[in-house]
């Protein structure tokens, strides 16, 4: 959830900044987004769990995985913004500056309220993608959904001849689908209700 959060916050906020006309602001988003879109969430939660104490910043393995999850999925999130952003057409912002109002108040009342119509659908894919790229955060050694599975059956191999781990798998399999698949059927809402 806090990963999620995040993300968004890092999403929309470099996604807006990509609306900048100033050259080395959309340099720094571009590099940005490029740089954690084009690397796997894997890498980028090792190299953040790794990283993080050669700098002088030391944390456990939950601040890690929120930390490097929230940087890959904030990158998918500022991408998906700033198409949504870039498909306006630049004649709304000459109308609303034509009215009087500033950059910013053109991209605040004028820009966003229909970027946001645009952006909406593939947010939720996004924020399902990341929600299923948490899984990994096991292998840094968080305890999460898949690593206590993981436990549970070495515990059970470990006293008996079945570890049950066809059963086990599929209790997650089925969580992870409870949590997904809504999310999946609320994108596809949103984006037959916007198109109407």
């Amino acid at each position: 959830m806090l990963t999620t959060l995040l993300a968004t916050v890092i999403g929309v906020f470099i996604g807006a900044l990509s609306a900048s006309t100033r050259t080395w602001v959309q340099v720094v988003v571009r590099l940005y987004i490029d740089i954690f879109r084009g690397v796997p969430s894997l890498i980028t939660l090792l190299f953040v769990f790794f990283a993080l104490p050669h700098v002088g910043i030391s944390t456990g393995p939950i601040t890690a995985s929120v930390l490097g999850l929230a940087v890959w999925g904030g990158a998918n999130i500022a991408e998906t913004a700033r198409g949504a952003l870039k498909s306006i057409s630049t004649r709304q912002t000459e109308a609303a500056r034509a009215l009087g109002l500033s950059k910013v108040q053109a991209l605040v009342f004028a820009v966003m309220p229909q970027a946001v119509r645009r952006f909406l659908p593939p947010y939720v894919g996004q924020l399902t993608v990341l929600i299923q790229a948490s899984a990994l955060t096991s292998v840094v050694g968080v305890t999460d959904l898949l690593g206590s599975a993981r436990q549970m059956i070495e515990r059970l191999a470990y006293v008996s001849t079945d570890a049950h781990a066809v059963e086990i798998y599929c209790a997650v399999l089925f969580v992870f689908f409870a949590i997904c698949y809504p999310l999946t059927l609320l994108a596809g809402f949103l984006e037959r209700k916007l198109r109407s």
